[in-house]
């Protein structure tokens, strides 16, 4: 075959056929979407539940690659795995996170079909972004922050514009210098750079590491181990009391209930319990990440005054039905998420098509962070395309049926994912 002669026609062979197979490459796609949503998590956001937007890179990568069906899948596929990984399945975040994800995917979708090469993957991204963005305000406006949402609106625009435009210029970059990108897209892979021109390129970011930074007092990691240990134990008397779809559906029908409660003095005892619940299921609480979101939400309906005035802090005044609105949107938030992480267990697996394709995602999520590549900052688009190449090389990944065996035992990931609140 004359073709394997040229090393840049011969790289997707390397890769092996299997691009044919959008199945198993929105399964990779989706288990990128997680890792990103992972490193999403350690950053700081202004709201819990608005994101920067970063684990929107493969779906923005995908208008290009996948049919509009396999798209759609790989919207659903991120927003199903991000709510497993994080346990907010049952939570207004989970909301936020469907809404936002699919409208940005089909503006994405719809202005490079309709503009094709005339609008780059900035211009894609950017609407996608702000799309996203301008959604999630308007369902803040009615389930969180009521009349307050159009005070911060201005400032989700404009996030969702520069997140827009830096994902954008990112996926350009990787888009021309990636070879697993090409191969998919049917396109001639690029040649490979020399190593040194990546070592050069990331030469200078390595040398100011500090090994100080991860020394810790003999102590603190005493005490950290013990809380690891006894929570370790919860989690499996828990599991072995519950089985996850049971669990699921227990947490589902709790969830309508505790939605629905508007006695506010009910609805603080189920917020107990449920923090009981998650607490014994083993699950990272942060008492001062819960008092810092639920006392944000209720500042935030209370630049809106409605009702007798109560007190006055300078220029705010509190009033009794903002506040009182407040504190039962700041209970049923932070409650949904305890709820979420008390009942969405590991073993929890959906059944059809899309549960597969969730499993699978796993799988690749799972070589994706066991990887032993390096991923530099300064040569972050080669070293990208490095992982997805090995990810996608993994032996019996390239079998869907020993990929859905490997997905039904290979849980969310056990090692701690960034995701702050799980």
């Amino acid at each position: 075959m004359p073709h394997r002669s040229n090393p840049v026609a011969a790289a997707c062979d390397t890769l092996n056929s299997r691009f044919s197979n959008k199945a198993d490459v929105t399964a990779l796609l989706g288990a990128f979407c997680f890792f990103l949503s992972a490193i999403e998590y350690m950053l700081p956001k202004p709201m819990p539940f608005m994101r920067l937007g970063i684990a929107n890179l493969p779906i923005l990568l995908a208008v290009d690659l996948l049919p509009f069906p396999w798209f759609v899948t790989l919207a659903l596929v991120k927003v199903i795995g991000m709510s497993l990984i994080s346990g907010s399945l049952f939570s207004f975040v989970a909301l936020f996170s469907l809404a936002g994800t699919l409208t940005a995917a089909l503006v994405m979708w719809a202005s490079r079909k309709m503009g094709g090469r005339l609008i780059s993957q900035i211009g894609v991204s950017i609407l996608g972004a702000m799309t996203s963005n301008a959604v999630q305000v308007v369902l803040a406006r009615y389930v969180v922050f009521g009349q307050a949402a159009w005070l911060i609106a201005p400032l989700f625009l404009v996030m969702g514009l520069v997140t827009g435009t830096a994902l954008g210029i990112f996926a350009e970059h990787f888009a021309r210098r990636s070879r697993w990108y090409a191969c998919a897209a049917g396109l001639a892979a690029p040649e490979p750079r020399k190593q040194g021109a990546l070592d050069a390129e990331a030469g200078g970011a390595a040398s100011g590491a500090s090994l100080n930074a991860t020394q810790k007092s003999t102590a603190k990691a005493a005490r950290r181990e013990k809380k690891a240990a006894a929570r370790a134990a919860r989690k499996q008397r828990f599991e072995a009391w519950f089985s996850p779809w049971a669990a699921a559906l227990a947490g589902a029908v709790i969830a309508i209930a505790f939605l629905f409660e508007n006695n506010m003095a009910l609805k603080l005892g189920m917020f107990f319990l449920l923090a009981l619940a998650a607490h014994f299921a083993g699950k990272r609480l942060s008492f001062v990440t819960t008092i810092v979101v639920s006392a944000g939400i209720i500042l935030t309906n209370l630049l809106v005054p409605s009702g007798r005035v109560l007190a006055r802090l300078g220029p705010l005044a509190i009033t009794q039905f903002a506040l009182t609105e407040g504190i039962m949107k700041a209970l049923t938030f932070e409650g949904l998420m305890l709820l979420s992480k008390a009942s969405i267990m590991p073993g929890l697996k959906l059944p059809g098509n899309l549960g597969g394709i969730v499993a699978t995602a796993f799988v690749y999520y799972d070589h994706i962070i066991e990887y032993k590549g390096r991923i530099r900052a300064a040569s972050l688009s080669a070293d990208a395309d490095a992982m997805m190449s090995a990810v996608w090389e993994h032996e019996n990944l390239g079998d869907p049926a020993q990929a859905k065996a490997d997905g039904q035992r290979t849980p969310p990931p056990r090692k701690p994912t960034p995701a702050t609140r799980s």
